[in-house]
Formats: C-alpha cells, structure tokens, sequence
C-alpha cells in the first residue's frame, strides 16, 4: 500500500509529533495553543508553554496544560498551523 493511499491512524501521528506546536480545540469552543509534551491512548494531552485563546485572543498563559481527550474536538499539527 502506497504512502498516499494508506489511512493515517490520529494517534500514531500524534505520537511521532510530540515536542511540536499544536493547537487544541475543546468541546467549549476554547482553544490551547503550545507544544505538545505528551499524548496517551485517550489522546489526553500535556502541553507546555501553553496559551488559552478565545476567539482567536490570548486570555490565559500556562507553563503546563493538561487536556483530557473526551474534551478534544481536534488538533491541528504545527505544520498545518
């Protein structure tokens, strides 16, 4: 199966893209942007030099977020930023 064709599997990518900057969207709306420092298999979260936004203004700074996947609506990757 060809690099193209095969599916990506979320957490896989996940995974191989720690120590990069993503941004989290939460159920809520929020959002946390910052480097992703680890991800599990319920793709919890732990994020470092974390900002809370909302729509789109910086309202909070966090040197450490933690971000429980039930809540996660989607991460975008750093390259995709």
């Amino acid at each position: 199966m060809s690099q193209t064709t095969a599916a990506k599997r979320p957490l896989t990518t996940l995974q191989k893209n720690v120590k990069k900057t993503v941004i989290v969207r939460l159920k809520n709306e929020v959002e946390y942007k910052g480097k992703m420092k680890n991800v599990d298999s319920y793709m919890n979260l732990i994020m470092t030099e974390a900002e809370e936004l909302v729509d789109g203004k910086t309202v909070g700074k966090f040197a450490r977020a933690i971000l429980r996947g039930n809540n996660v609506l989607f991460i975008k990757l750093e390259d995709e930023i």
